[in-house]
């Protein structure tokens, strides 16, 4: 009488198969956690380096004032507005152009902290689209995680970096 041969996975199998992607999957983490903290500090980064290139266009091109308010520290937050004079509140979600909501706020990038060497008010003129009040050094913005941080920088010209 033939033998059958059974085709499949034992019990066992299956069993060692899980707990070694499971071991894998624990070594893995730590080094994920790091991925998503650089993706965050860098999405942050870039969000305010864009905010602040369209406040300076949109001053230029509605030929008028439009002001970046920033406030710093960990519960940091930064709007663009286009009213004369008033100063925004991006921690109330106050800041607007044209009705348009225009906040970001630290807890659309958890973990991440924010700090600026001058001033949190960049207002753009809008002949040239230069900063005012005029600042020699212009403003530095330091966006930071874990020890890694990336700046933004508007000269005293308005052209603003990423570093």
């Amino acid at each position: 009488m033939a033998q059958q041969r059974h085709k499949g996975f034992t019990l066992i199998e299956l069993m060692i198969t899980v707990v070694v992607l499971g071991v894998l999957a624990a070594l893995a983490l730590p080094s994920f956690q790091s991925i998503l903290e650089g993706r965050r500090l860098v999405g942050a980064a870039d969000d305010l380096y864009s905010n602040i290139q369209y406040a300076r266009s949109e001053a230029i091109k509605r030929n008028e004032t439009i002001r970046v308010q920033v406030t710093t520290g960990t519960n940091w937050c930064f709007g663009i507005d286009d009213d004369t004079g008033a100063v925004c509140d991006c921690n109330a979600s106050a800041c607007e152009v044209d009705g348009v909501l225009k906040n970001v706020t630290s807890a659309t990038y958890t973990g991440i902290q924010m700090s600026a060497s001058a001033g949190g008010v960049i207002e753009f003129n809008p002949r040239q689209g230069m900063p005012e009040p005029p600042n020699d050094q212009g403003f530095t913005f330091r966006v930071g995680a874990a020890g890694r941080t990336k700046t933004v920088n508007v000269n005293a010209i308005g052209l603003v970096t990423v570093n």
